[in-house]
C-alpha cells in the first residue's frame, strides 16, 4: 500500500495550550501549519479541528459572551479554509463547578474510524495527548494505519508508546505556521 494520503486531526484545546505555554500564546495560520505537517509525495485528504465551545451560563457575563463570540469567529474562518472540517464540542458545567470537555474525544475517534475502515486515508496524524484515544491509536495501528503524533512538552509517555511516530512541536514549525500579520 501506498501512504500517500494523510488526515490531520488537531485537538485545538490542546493545541491552544501548546501555544500558550510554550510559544507566548502565538497566532498561526492552521492551513499553513497542515500543509507544513505533510510529507513531499503525500497530500493532505483534509484537517478535522475539534473545539470546545465555551460554557455560556443564563446569567453569562459581557466577556464571556464576547469570549464565545470569538471563538466563534475563529471557527468560522477555519471553516472557510480548503480540505479543513471544525468539529465542536461543549464545555458542560457539573454539580461540582468544573467544566469538562464533552463529545470532542467521541467526534475525533468516529471521523477517523471512518477514514480508515473506508481506507480513504493511509496516515492519521494527530496533535493531541489525551489517553483517552489510546484504544482509537492501538485499533488504527491493527488496520494498517500510520499513526504520528504532533505533541508539545506535556504528553503523556503511553501516547508516545504507542504510535508509530512522534513529532515535537517545535519553534522551527510554530514561526513557520505564524500568520502573516505576525510573521
Amino acid at each position: 500500500m501506498s501512504r500517500d494520503s494523510i488526515a490531520v486531526f488537531i485537538d485545538g484545546d490542546y493545541f491552544d495550550g501548546i501555544l500558550r505555554n510554550e510559544f507566548e500564546s502565538k497566532r498561526i495560520d492552521f492551513y499553513t501549519f497542515s500543509q507544513l505537517i505533510i510529507p513531499d509525495g503525500t497530500q493532505r485528504f483534509r484537517t478535522y479541528y475539534y473545539k470546545s465551545v465555551p460554557f455560556l451560563s443564563v446569567d453569562s457575563t459581557p466577556e464571556e459572551r464576547g469570549k464565545a463570540e470569538g471563538v466563534e469567529k475563529f471557527l468560522m474562518s477555519l471553516r472557510h479554509l480548503p480540505r479543513f472540517k471544525v468539529r465542536t464540542g461543549d464545555l458542560t458545567k457539573f454539580q461540582d463547578g468544573q467544566l469538562r470537555r464533552k463529545g470532542v474525544n467521541v467526534s475525533l475517534a468516529i471521523d477517523a474510524t471512518r477514514l480508515a475502515t473506508e481506507r480513504i486515508v493511509d496516515q492519521i496524524f494527530l496533535v493531541c495527548s489525551d489517553p483517552d484515544l489510546l484504544p482509537l491509536v492501538k485499533a488504527l495501528r491493527d488496520m494498517g494505519i500510520l499513526v504520528r503524533i504532533y505533541h508539545g512538552d506535556n504528553i503523556p509517555e503511553r501516547m508516545l508508546a504507542e504510535v508509530d511516530e512522534s513529532v515535537r512541536i517545535d519553534k522551527d514549525l510554530i514561526t513557520r505556521s505564524l500568520r502573516v500579520a505576525e510573521g
